[in-house]
């Protein structure tokens, strides 16, 4: 496998994206296949970065001692948009930083996942949006959307700034909630597909029960990893 980078998004904050991104990385260790992960900035825990680490324990991995810097490079206390957390630690988000150390951790894994933050227009700077950051790099682009009730705007404007900006859409995921309508979600779907003219890549049933998640997340990984 030659080096491939994969972005997850999703249509706001607490969708899903850390799951999919452990999945996916315990979906390709466990395939014998040298990945990585990173997220470019993280808000609310400067020192230990809770979507790191909850993205490891899913994937059953460590996070490299050393690699903190290059795995998520800018990190902030206040848990805010990055451009606000950023201003409130008197510091600012830095694109060439952020795509040095893309290449740098694409160069040392076949597969690297990078976790977005937030949602897809989210100011990392109050000059600069993370779609904006991510043309630079054109990275094939996994939404991961959820499948109740509001999903169809959200997922569909996602949809449109990622086309209005030339970037490839790799499919959308979605996420149950803990009590899904079963007709109002299958409709959803179809409705996305149909409009957004995108593959579905599958659906997460919810469950706080790791093995079920990963024996759910087989097939979406098959097809995310095509």
């Amino acid at each position: 496998m030659t080096n491939k980078a994969l972005f997850i998004t999703a249509t706001d904050t607490g969708v899903g994206k850390t799951l999919v991104s452990g999945l996916l990385l315990e979906y390709l260790l466990r395939r014998s296949i040298k990945a990585g992960y990173q997220k470019w900035v993280s808000t609310g825990d400067a020192d230990n970065p809770a979507d790191l680490a909850e993205c490891m324990k899913i994937a059953g991995a460590q996070p490299a001692p050393n690699d903190l810097d290059s795995q998520v490079p800018f990190r902030f206390s206040y848990p805010a948009s990055p451009h606000f957390a950023a201003e409130i630690d008197g510091k600012e988000v830095d694109a060439g930083m952020i795509l040095r150390k893309f290449a740098e951790m694409n160069s040392r894994y076949e597969f690297l996942i990078v976790e977005g933050v937030g949602g897809l227009l989210v100011p990392l700077r109050r000059d600069l949006l993370l779609a904006d950051l991510l043309t630079k790099l054109e990275l094939p682009t996994v939404i991961v959307a959820r499948s109740g009730l509001g999903t169809l705007n959200h997922t569909l404007l996602t949809i449109e700034a990622l086309r209005n900006r030339k970037l490839p859409i790799a499919g959308v995921i979605f996420t149950d909630p803990a009590e899904v309508d079963e007709t109002l979600a299958l409709d959803n779907i179809r409705t996305i597909a149909e409009i957004g003219r995108v593959e579905i890549l599958g659906r997460l049933p919810y469950s706080n029960h790791r093995p079920d998640l990963i024996r759910h997340f087989s097939l979406i990984g098959s097809r995310m990893v095509k």
